[in-house]
Parts: structure tokens; sequence; C-alpha cells
């Protein structure tokens, strides 16, 4: 829909393009809600003062309507709202979001995107243009998708967000056969992937790479390490050793172990008293069913999930068509013919030539290139 009156469509895309930044704020810590942005802005002749800010808290409240609306107190009356997702029509652990906007006495409401979500699809609109709150959406629609597709799918798939980060090396392998720690790519890549994780639910990994590397998979940039993401490590016969740096600090940063039916009984109860969460799936390729383990993961509330590694997870992610971005840096390096491939059993064009994704993004990376892919 188009602009309110005395309002460019030029100044809704400017103030929603705010409210979108601020949103991404808490991007990885608000699940299972999703990362919302709001601004309220009193807009005459033309022009925007903006009286009040919010962002979703972490675990998902307060909600970001609820926290702009009490920074703007009585100046709310009158104004505009500019909101990345539908305002919530259900009372939760909190009233409606569309309730308190009534209460506030806004006189419009612009959304970015309608809330997927069978509880408000539609219905926080209704409730507005109810209370004769004029309501305009699809301002930045395109952005907010992206923004919100772990919720959306979520909430529409059953299943979180999956994006996959592959390190290669010029010859397109992600370290050496031996199984001899290497890093591809320089550091400035390796920083991109540390914000990465603080705006992701959840960090992932097969067991190959936790018995190579033994990595901790914890934020480690000045400031961010309070955003660590939980862990989850791809495990079917419950392999994970207990001294391992990952059941070592799950006490300080959760671990999540998925296994198959191979997975032992004593096993299992072990990984569990050192503090690990365990949940199981029924056979599949390569003795997990991967499916069935992101609706489980879907169900523990996350919406958005980084996989880190390594090529036989990257490899059955892809097989499933489980797979919604790719994020590929590749380095001058060459591993040589000794080395891993990065996708087991699929050259780089299955993601690079694949009329499955297609490209949106490429940059420089220290030394490194990096392109972004989603699904076409």
């Amino acid at each position: 829909m188009g602009a309110g009156a005395g309002v460019s469509a030029e100044l809704d895309r400017r103030l929603m393009a705010a409210a979108l930044r601020i949103g991404r704020r808490n991007l990885g810590r608000t699940h299972p809600n999703p990362a919302v942005g709001a601004i309220v802005a009193r807009v005459e002749d033309g022009n925007a003062i903006v009286v009040g800010r919010g962002w979703t808290a972490p675990g998902g409240r307060p909600h970001a309507e609820t926290v702009a609306l009490e920074q703007a107190g009585e100046a709310a009356r009158g104004a505009t709202v500019y909101v990345t997702l539908e305002p919530c029509a259900h009372d939760g652990k909190t009233p409606p979001c569309a309730s308190a906007l009534k209460s506030a006495g806004v006189a419009r409401v612009v959304m970015a995107i309608e809330d997927p979500d069978p509880r408000v699809a539609g219905k926080g609109r209704a409730m507005l243009e109810e209370a004769g709150i004029t309501v305009d959406s699809g301002v930045l629609a395109d952005v907010a998708r992206r923004d919100h597709a772990g919720h959306i799918s979520r909430v529409t798939r059953g299943r979180p967000q999956v994006t996959l980060k592959l390190a290669v090396s010029a010859d397109g392998m992600i370290g050496r056969r031996e199984g001899e720690r290497m890093m591809i790519t320089g550091k400035p890549a390796l920083t991109a992937v540390q914000t990465m994780r603080a705006e992701s639910d959840a960090v992932m990994i097969g067991i190959g790479t936790v018995l190579v590397d033994d990595p901790r998979l914890t934020v480690r940039l000045p400031g961010l390490e309070p955003r660590s993401p939980m862990r989850i490590v791809l495990d079917p016969s419950a392999r994970l050793p207990l001294d391992t740096k990952l059941v070592t600090t799950a006490g300080d940063v959760p671990v999540l172990v998925v296994v198959g039916p191979a997975a032992g009984a004593d096993a299992k109860a072990a990984l569990t008293a050192a503090g690990v969460k365990v949940i199981e799936t029924t056979d599949g390729p390569n003795g997990l069913n991967l499916p069935e383990a992101l609706a489980e993961l879907a169900r523990e509330g996350l919406t958005r999930i980084l996989v880190e590694g390594g090529a036989r997870v990257a490899a059955s992610l892809l097989a499933d068509d489980l797979l919604d971005e790719i994020i590929l840096f590749r380095a001058p390096v060459v591993v040589g013919p000794d080395g891993v491939r990065a996708l087991e059993g699929y050259a780089l064009s299955a993601i690079e030539r694949s009329p499955r994704f297609r490209q949106i993004d490429a940059a420089i990376v220290g030394d490194d290139q990096m392109r972004r892919y989603v699904r076409a």
C-alpha cells in the first residue's frame, strides 16, 4: 500500500530501513520470537521526529513495539509506528502489541510484512483497522523477509532456516585428508564468521569436525562473548568425547547432540550427565534423519542455524534440500590432491551453478572472496 496522507513513500522507506537496522541488534538472541524493530515517529509537513525506538529483547520479551511506545510516552498519540513485522494479536506472556498500539492512540502503523504465524496472520492488522488506525504494509518487504527468514521458516515449514558456511581453498578443499587441522581463510573472514555466529540461534557441526578440531564454537569478538549461540553436534553413534571443549563448557554455553538409533544407552546417559542435551532421530543416510532433526530443533525454539562443517554434513543437507543460504569463502591457498573436498560426493558446482540457488552478494574479505547464495 502507499504512504499515508502527507507522508512520502521515500520517508516511509527511510524510517522502515531504520526500524530494520535496530531490529537486527538482537538477531540470535530472541528465539523463539523474531527479532523485530519498531520506530515511533511524529510526521508533520513531510518531516519526521523520532520519539521512540524499540527492538525485541533477549528471550523474546518485551516486544519491540512495547519498548518503543514506552519510550515515546504521550508523544505516541497521533504518531506513526514503523514495525518490521505485523504486530502480534494474541495473548502470551504479555498482552498483544496490537492492543498496546491501540491504547497508545497511534494514528498509523506501517509494517514491512505480515506475520505468517497462524496466531497473528492478518489478525494484528484487523485489530488495528477496527480501532480506526490506518495500516500500510509492504515497505521494504524483501529486506524484512530476509531478516525474519528464521521465524518464517519455523512457522511455515516447521524447521529453522539453515545457513551453510563453507571456507574452501582455490582447489575446492576444506582441509587435509590426514585429519590435520588447517586454517583455510584469513583473519578478516574468520572475524566475519564470528559475527555470523553472534547473529545465529545455534551453530552446527558434525562429529568428524569435533574429533579433528576440538572446537569451542563460541563467539570470541571482544564484547560479544555473551552472544555465543547454542552448539549442536550431529553425532549418529554418540561418539562425542566427554573431555572435548564443547562438553567441558556445556555449563557455560548450551550443547545439544543429535543422535541416531546406533547411539548406545550408556553413551547417551554419559552426555546427559555432563550437561549435554541429547535428542534422537530415526535412521537415515549416514545414521541420522536430518529433516526429523531440524523439526525437533524447531520445537526447541530455534529459528536460525549456522552450519560450519564438515564435508559430510554439508553434502547431506544439500542432498536433502535443506539449505536456505550458503556463504562461500574462497581462499587463494592450494591444498592439493590429498585434500578433503568441500562437499562429500558433490562438486562445488552443485552450489555455484545449480538452478536451486542464486547469488545475491559478493565481496572481498581480506585476501579471500565471499559469495552469498540463497534459494532460487
